[in-house]
């Protein structure tokens, strides 16, 4: 009996940054509704959050990072960017042959298998996380600044108070 070996692929998507969680839930769920189509498997699926892009892709300047890693035919990764060139919300896209001629069955999936859940709709992950470390630095100045300042008004508040109790 012989059994069909796939390829080991990893595929990192880039979508737009106001596309609502609607919309990168349908694109996640037609990713896997795919990859089931074509007798493929899911290994890993990371959200990498939101970043800024190095430049200007379709008016957009950030973007969410989706990562996959599957098991699949060759076939899919065709099927997979013809779908993904005609979905507008999809910025660019990345698919790369890890591995060739893996067997399904002997494949151990627990040894790498990692799956996040995409963020939830009152979630905002990391959209108030500087995408900079120059962002990270000048907001930690600014917070060291104010508990600084906070730190001299107790001062001054607690002189007040001495002055009071002397009269």
């Amino acid at each position: 009996m012989s059994t069909v070996l796939l390829r080991k692929y990893e595929s990192v998507l880039v979508v737009r940054s106001d596309i609502g969680q609607d919309a990168m839930r349908r694109l996640h769920e037609k990713f896997l509704e795919l990859l089931e189509k074509h007798n493929g498997r899911l290994v890993r699926f990371e959200v990498w959050g939101k970043r800024r892009l190095a430049f200007t892709i379709r008016k957009c300047t950030k973007g969410v990072y989706l990562y996959y890693v599957y098991l699949a035919g060759e076939d899919f990764v065709e099927e997979l960017s013809r779908n993904l060139r005609i979905n507008t919300n999809v910025l660019r896209y990345m698919s790369i042959v890890l591995e060739t001629e893996i067997d399904p069955a002997t494949f151990d999936f627990a040894a790498e298998e990692h799956i996040d859940k995409l963020p939830e709709q009152d979630e905002h992950g990391d959209r108030n996380r500087s995408t900079t470390g120059w962002d990270a630095e000048a907001a930690a100045e600014m917070a060291a600044d104010m508990s600084d300042d906070d730190e001299e008004e107790e001062d001054i508040d607690d002189e007040d108070d001495g002055e009071e109790d002397e009269r």
